[in-house]
């Protein structure tokens, strides 16, 4: 028997969708006008969004580090931000053994406070640390505070002997917002005495303060609705560590505020943030979902297409809509975590 050989290597273009689906409605992909191509792309991107409502969709699922700020309670999170999965107060620790920069006062970005500036006087320097060639660190985080805004590219790098460099993760070209961390989780990662940040084009670079981070702990944050957030007594109240947020799911972006409010500006939120499947882009261009939703999406396509176009068989539009409701309920089936699930009762006294 000869088979292809592959798995997951056909494409499924937009252009592709709305033709399969004009088809299923009964229509000729051929009859379709330049604005019913375009109102199927974007009813491709409300039926897209709309998946969101039943549940995780664990292919959408985002781990983001936040720099936490002193007095600082309000922290906005990426657009497109659905619900916050888990939440965590992490610290590191920061190595600033031999602390260099080609520019600058260096040890201004190491003084853990991020009240003074270490700036560059050109865009192809570099600010790091020499543990030593006997003492090789594994960091697993790099955090960049900037004192500058703009478009940065650097390269994360790591030596052995001070002179070689390998790029460990290289971010291209990136927006820098002076006083909003940036941090960088390493995987893989590597052990090395010696640890830079390189830039090489871009605005000169600027900091508050930087990170060469290991030994990461980080400590579950219990979430609150807005009643026992806002039933706090002083929501201004400081302490190290914040240990409880309210998840405010405001538009365009969502943000967490934190309680207590931080004092330090070393710690960060660890986040497993589930998002938007990813926009609609070019009709050459393909969807971000996985294989088993595509004929989900495509019956979902149709029934979508045959409420707009005209003079479509009204039954087409009952059996389309009854096919998609067919085809995703078995893809949510699908759609879910198979790890074990433990429940443990937790039975308290009450008084009436």
């Amino acid at each position: 028997m000869s088979t292809s050989g592959t798995v997951g290597q056909t494409t499924i273009s937009v252009q592709q969708l709305i033709d399969h689906g004009a088809r299923r409605a009964g229509k000729l992909s051929e009859e379709l006008t330049v604005e019913q191509v375009q109102a199927s792309k974007q009813s491709l991107y409300y039926l897209l969004s709309s998946l969101s409502n039943y549940g995780v969709n664990y292919w959408a699922i985002n781990k983001v580090i936040v720099g936490l700020q002193p007095e600082k309670y309000e922290y906005f999170l990426p657009v497109g931000t659905v619900d916050v999965l888990n939440a965590n107060y992490r610290t590191l620790t920061n190595i600033s053994t031999g602390a260099n920069s080609t520019s600058g006062t260096t040890l201004n970005a190491f003084n853990g406070v991020g009240d003074l500036i270490c700036q560059l006087t050109n865009n192809t320097g570099s600010i790091g640390i020499a543990n030593g060639t006997n003492n090789a660190v594994f960091i697993s985080t790099i955090g960049i505070l900037p004192a500058v805004s703009g478009s940065v590219t650097v390269n994360l790098q790591y030596s052995q002997d001070g002179s070689t460099w390998t790029t460990v993760y290289a971010p291209g070209a990136t927006t820098w917002t002076s006083g909003t961390w940036i941090y960088y989780d390493l995987d893989p990662s590597a052990t090395a005495p010696f640890w830079r940040i390189q830039q090489t084009a871009g605005v000169n670079m600027g900091f508050y303060q930087v990170v060469f981070g290991t030994m990461p702990m980080s400590i579950n944050m219990a979430r609150m609705n807005r009643d026992d957030y806002s039933s706090l007594p002083n929501r201004s109240f400081t302490a190290l560590r914040p240990l409880q947020y309210w998840f405010n799911r405001t538009i365009p972006q969502p943000n967490m505020e934190v309680w207590p409010v931080p004092n330090s500006i070393q710690p960060q939120l660890e986040l497993w943030l589930n998002r938007y499947v990813q926009d609609v882009g070019d009709l050459s261009g393909e969807i971000e979902i996985p294989q088993y939703f595509y004929l989900a999406i495509q019956w979902g396509l149709a029934h979508q297409m045959a409420c707009e176009l005209p003079q479509v068989d009204p039954g087409r539009m009952v059996y389309c809509e009854q096919q998609y409701e067919k085809h995703l309920m078995m893809a949510q089936n699908e759609n879910r975590d198979k790890s074990p699930i433990f429940l443990t009762p937790n039975l308290m006294p009450y008084t009436r």
